[in-house]
């Protein structure tokens, strides 16, 4: 009876976990380099810069709106920023 049970039970776990990646984040991508993140930063940065709003920046990046303040903020704050 208990050896069944914990048969049905590591079948679904294996059926539920087929084909998701280990290690990977929720989406199944991996997370980007930090000199990566900072080129993004850097990137968002000018575009802002030039004019668009961070809401536009966010979707062309594909990030939320709160992860690309914060990529910006971080790249102000390591480097610094004159327009």
């Amino acid at each position: 009876m208990y050896s069944e049970s914990l048969n049905a039970l590591e079948t679904a776990m294996v059926e539920a976990g087929e084909g998701a990646p280990i290690g990977g984040g929720a989406g199944g991508e991996c997370r980007s380099a930090p000199p990566d993140m900072a080129i993004l930063g850097m990137r968002m940065l000018e575009r802002l810069a030039a004019g668009s709003t961070l809401a536009e920046v966010a979707a062309d990046e594909g990030l939320a709106p709160r992860r690309a303040r914060e990529l910006v903020a971080e790249a102000v704050a390591r480097r610094g920023y004159d327009p």
